[in-house]
């Protein structure tokens, strides 16, 4: 099967008429060589650079030649030339695919020159190249931040969140402590009230039933309360 070259644009395919006899195509990479220490030179790769063909052909005036690929669909030369100034004019991408090869690539048409000559039975020159081209529309990405809610405080074992307020009774704190004294932190052995007294907590016993043993600001042992007796300061 004979290699065609086509152009398709806008929803239409269109075959050059006349194979060239060769076509160009330069791809190369844009790599670069650095210098580092102890290593010597090392080179350090990017992406490819845009591809760009080129050929040479000419717009025959009739059809009857054999090398003549677009006998069912033939063009005037200056069709293809009002079809190629078109997308230029556009300032759009075209694809060029040349088939049999692995040529099939979006692409701008960076330069098309044709010309006339006597006595070439309206036949047209032309020179045409190609230049890949890439998408390159921004992206947007939206950024969602999530609300943190504050932790609630944790208790361990030197304290718990105090009933009267916010604060959490911790050992060595102040208190003002309203309640009975007692001899232990299960409630044993009753004793005298306190009214509205400044103390420190010096032991605490989570899960009992009396978990703060306050003393007097100077260290003297006062008893065990109920946590409802005592309001952090």
């Amino acid at each position: 099967m004979a290699i065609s070259f086509f152009i398709e644009y806008a929803g239409e395919v269109v075959q050059f008429p006349v194979n060239p006899e060769e076509i160009k195509l330069k791809k190369s990479s844009n790599n670069s060589s650095v210098d580092i220490v102890q290593l010597g030179e090392v080179t350090e790769f990017s992406k490819t650079s845009l591809a760009e063909t080129s050929f040479s052909s000419f717009l025959p005036a009739t059809k009857e030649a054999s090398y003549v690929q677009t006998k069912n669909k033939f063009w005037k030369p200056s069709q293809y030339i009002d079809f190629i100034e078109k997308i230029r004019k556009e300032q759009k991408a075209c694809r060029f695919i040349v088939s049999d090869t692995k040529i099939n690539m979006l692409a701008s048409i960076e330069n098309f020159e044709y010309s006339y000559e006597w006595g070439a039975n309206g036949d047209v020159n032309f020179d045409i190249e190609f230049k890949e081209y890439r998408e390159h529309a921004a992206r947007f990405v939206k950024i969602v931040q999530q609300v943190t809610k504050p932790n609630k405080p944790v208790i361990s074992g030197s304290g718990i969140q105090n009933g009267g307020t916010n604060k959490v009774v911790t050992q060595g704190c102040t208190a003002i402590v309203n309640g009975r004294l007692h001899r232990d932190s299960y409630g044993s052995g009753p004793g005298q009230t306190e009214v509205n007294a400044t103390r420190k907590i010096n032991f605490i016993a989570n899960g009992r039933s009396h978990p703060y043993h306050c003393t007097t600001m100077d260290g003297g042992w006062r008893g065990w309360v109920t946590a409802g007796s005592v309001r952090v300061i």
